[in-house]
């Protein structure tokens, strides 16, 4: 798990992790955790939190989600 993309799309949005959760409809500690690279976040998170950062999930958790 790479959580860096994560976290660098949110300080370049200067997002709070307490915002992007929000936004994301998740809780901060997801976004920590994410951020950590000490979890691996449900798709249907994985994709509210690419959408409020404006990227793909593909970008932000590279190595989480393979097809096949």
């Amino acid at each position: 798990m790479n959580g860096n993309k994560v976290k660098e799309k949110r300080e370049f949005k200067r997002l709070k992790q307490r915002e992007l959760a929000e936004r994301a409809h998740t809780c901060q500690a997801t976004v920590s955790e994410l951020e950590r690279g000490v979890r691996t976040p449900w798709l249907n998170v994985a994709e509210k939190i690419a959408k409020v950062l404006g990227s793909t999930v593909d970008e932000l958790f590279p190595n989480d989600f393979k097809d096949g």
